[in-house]
């Protein structure tokens, strides 16, 4: 079973920032993090600026949640994206 997206809608699983290394190389956990970057799972037929697998930024308040089989996704408006994260 696969969950598809209609319109100008975009499913994101998100990509925890949990982890943060110190300047003396320690690691510390922040529980209270929104999740801010994501992968793109699906984009409807409407959305041209994004393909499934780009990494995106979004605001913590984007979206509505999505639990399908077990995993936890986004789905977003196409216009409430704030950038694609380009790797170089």
């Amino acid at each position: 079973m696969s969950l598809e997206v209609r319109g100008d809608r975009v499913l994101i699983a998100p990509i925890p920032q949990r982890e943060h290394e110190t300047a003396s190389g320690l690691y510390t956990v922040e529980h209270d993090t929104p999740d801010v970057l994501g992968r793109v799972v699906s984009a409807g037929a409407n959305v041209a600026d994004v393909a499934v697998d780009d990494v995106v930024i979004f605001p913590p308040s984007a979206g509505q949640r999505v639990d399908f089989q077990g995993e936890r996704y986004l789905l977003l408006q196409s216009d409430e994206l704030l950038g694609v994260w380009e790797q170089a």
